[in-house]
């Protein structure tokens, strides 16, 4: 479908790769993909170290972790539309939750679904609330999965816990973070329900997304060509990400090995 032009007028033209062209050099891609690379590069920071910070948080003998940890379950239990309905409402200008607390501390509303910055920070909002316990239990099983000797050896040398974290725990957990990098590279690549039912995509185009700028070509436009040749680029890109993320690492450990 990519290679033709595809709009169910009745005939179907063959474009060859005229519908790719059109979309790498046209003005409303190049707009979706930097909100892609902004929302996915913002998103799976937020998320991995926040995530890893409250995984070492929740790993120590405190009281009340057990329940911490049971609570963890629930963001990503809830459905990505329900996700996105329920911050729409938090964001509302007039009558949402967050900007009420504001006016309670006599502090200015904020805009958020209107203004084009603001429209995308809140759906980082809302995808880094409902992803980052994801993370949370990642990390979780992996440090609870660590060999203690190594710990052990490094607090009897006087080793303090900020340098037995990065100098031992890091190191150990180098698998777990890829595996999370790796599953969050692909749902940021295709999340599409939270910023559809939150923005549909505004203002202006400023939460436009590749997965909702190929929504809107194929069924709003009715051009499936280009919408498949978005996709097609969006699914190309996340393989090439995915590709720097375990090749170059392993090239450097090969050479080093070498």
């Amino acid at each position: 479908m990519s290679f033709f032009r595809w709009d169910l007028s009745g005939s179907a033209p063959f474009a060859g790769t005229g519908n790719y062209s059109d979309e790498l050099f046209g003005r409303q891609f190049n707009q979706a993909l930097r909100n892609q690379i902004i929302f996915s590069v913002v998103s799976i920071t937020v998320e991995v170290v926040a995530g890893m910070a409250i995984a070492v948080l929740v790993n120590g003998k405190l009281r009340g972790m057990r329940l911490a940890r049971t609570l963890l379950l629930v963001p990503p239990m809830i459905a990505p539309a329900v996700v996105g309905l329920n911050f729409r409402w938090l964001f509302n200008t007039q009558y949402g939750l967050v900007d009420a607390l504001l006016r309670m501390f006599n502090l200015p509303d904020i805009p958020w679904l209107n203004h084009p910055t603001w429209a995308l920070v809140s759906v980082i909002v809302a995808d880094v609330w409902q992803n980052t316990p994801l993370m949370v239990l990642l990390f979780l099983a992996g440090l609870q999965s660590l060999p203690q000797e190594p710990l052990e050896a490094a607090t009897v040398d006087g080793a303090t816990p900020w340098q037995r974290f990065w100098h031992i725990v890091l190191p150990l957990m180098r698998p777990v973070i890829m595996i999370a990098l790796m599953l969050r590279i692909i749902d940021t690549f295709r999340t599409f329900d939270v910023v559809w039912l939150m923005t549909q995509g505004g203002p202006g185009g400023a939460t436009n997304l590749l997965t909702v700028y190929s929504y809107l070509l194929a069924f709003q436009a009715v051009d499936f060509g280009h919408a498949a040749a978005v996709s097609y680029i969006a699914l190309g890109m996340s393989l090439f990400v995915l590709g720097l993320l375990y090749g170059v690492p392993w090239l450097i450990a090969k050479r080093r090995a070498i």
